[in-house]
């Protein structure tokens, strides 16, 4: 005779679990799952390399000369020291938009804490001139014109003019807060000033390619937002340290859309442009887009695939920028995210991954 005991703590019978997902599990590639080499997902605040998880700065390399603004999760406009990258949010949903990414600019509006009227040197170049508040300035000398607030913080109200070379004369009324007056199309974060202008060093995010990088193929997925642009500010650029060979995501100011360009040894390799509409700046978008030798594509928001058949990927290449090429080419981006994939995923799946 066989007596059977059950020394379980509720009788139920033993059943193995699963084995957990592997951490990359949410970035693997929709349709083929390749996993991803890289993620940089600012939005959600996770970040990994070669299918492990990692933290930022142990990722990516940030400098800034000076300190910036972001807003942060409370929704508040606030300063960060220099050298601290930005994960700003929005300020209407404190949702957490992305990394915040901007070249140099200054703000020639001196006491902007306590502003008042002054006059300012300025030059025969596009200014953009933005506060918070529902007062107004006017605008004499150099250029004429009174700007009309639209409320109090976060709603910004923002111009911009193309003024003589000259002295310009401000005049506030009302409520007037973090005025800002700056050269360039679009205005950008504020910069805080005393009783002289301010400066803001322009950011720099950089990743070092290492094993998970594929030489002789790959694929990128861009997730975010282009704030302001000049012709061929970058989005994203791979290069070896110079312009002569890279992979660069730029914006082109004609299409108003993104552009994918491959250059080896200074010699054209490809560039194309994804079909579609244009993209309004400030409005949220995803790109994908791949290479190999012969084959390269890019998709934006999951619209058909360009291609370019003919073309080398460039050799040498060591560094992974977001927001600015090596030597400059900087407007104002926020990256959501960007997920780099080992080896060229089929046009099916560019359209996929930037949907």
């Amino acid at each position: 005779m066989k007596i059977a005991c059950d020394f379980s703590l509720t009788s139920a019978p033993y059943r193995p679990t699963a084995a957990p997902a592997p951490w990359g599990t949410p970035w693997a590639s929709p349709i083929s799952g390749t996993a991803a080499g890289l993620v940089l997902d600012f939005a959600a605040g996770a970040y990994g390399v070669g299918g492990q998880p990692g933290s930022l700065p142990g990722l990516m390399a940030f400098t800034r000369a000076t300190a910036a603004s972001l807003i942060n999760a409370s929704g508040q406009l606030v300063g960060v020291p220099a050298n601290t990258s930005r994960l700003t949010h929005d300020p209407y949903t404190l949702a957490r938009l992305g990394l915040l990414l901007e070249g140099a600019r200054s703000n020639l509006f001196a006491n902007s804490a306590t502003p008042a009227t002054q006059t300012v040197a300025v030059t025969s170049t596009p200014h953009v001139l933005s506060f918070y508040g529902s007062g107004s300035i006017a605008l004499s000398g150099a250029h004429n014109a009174t700007v009309v607030g639209s409320g109090s913080y976060p709603s910004r109200t923002e111009i911009s003019f193309s003024p003589a070379a000259g002295s310009l004369t401000l005049t506030l009324s009302g409520q007037v807060q973090a005025p800002q007056l700056e050269a360039g199309a679009k205005a950008s974060s504020y910069i805080p000033t005393t009783t002289a202008p301010g400066q803001r060093s322009a950011d720099d995010a950089a990743v070092a390619l290492g094993p998970w990088f594929d030489t002789a193929a790959g694929t990128v997925v861009f997730s975010g937002y282009v704030l302001g642009a000049s012709a061929n500010d970058r989005i994203i650029e791979i290069d070896d340290g110079t312009a002569s060979t890279r992979l660069s995501l730029l914006w082109n100011t004609v299409l108003e859309k993104p552009q994918f360009q491959v250059w080896a040894a200074g010699a054209l390799q490809a560039a194309i442009a994804p079909p579609g509409n244009a993209v309004p700046l400030g409005t949220e978008f995803r790109v994908a887009i791949a290479c190999a030798k012969d084959a390269f594509g890019i998709s934006l928001n999951g619209g058909a695939v360009a291609n370019d058949t003919s073309g080398s990927v460039p050799a040498g290449l060591t560094t992974l920028r977001l927001g600015r090429a090596s030597g400059g080419a900087q407007g104002q981006i926020i990256t959501e995210s960007l997920v780099y994939y080992p080896g060229r995923l089929p046009d099916t799946e560019l359209q996929a991954l930037s949907a």
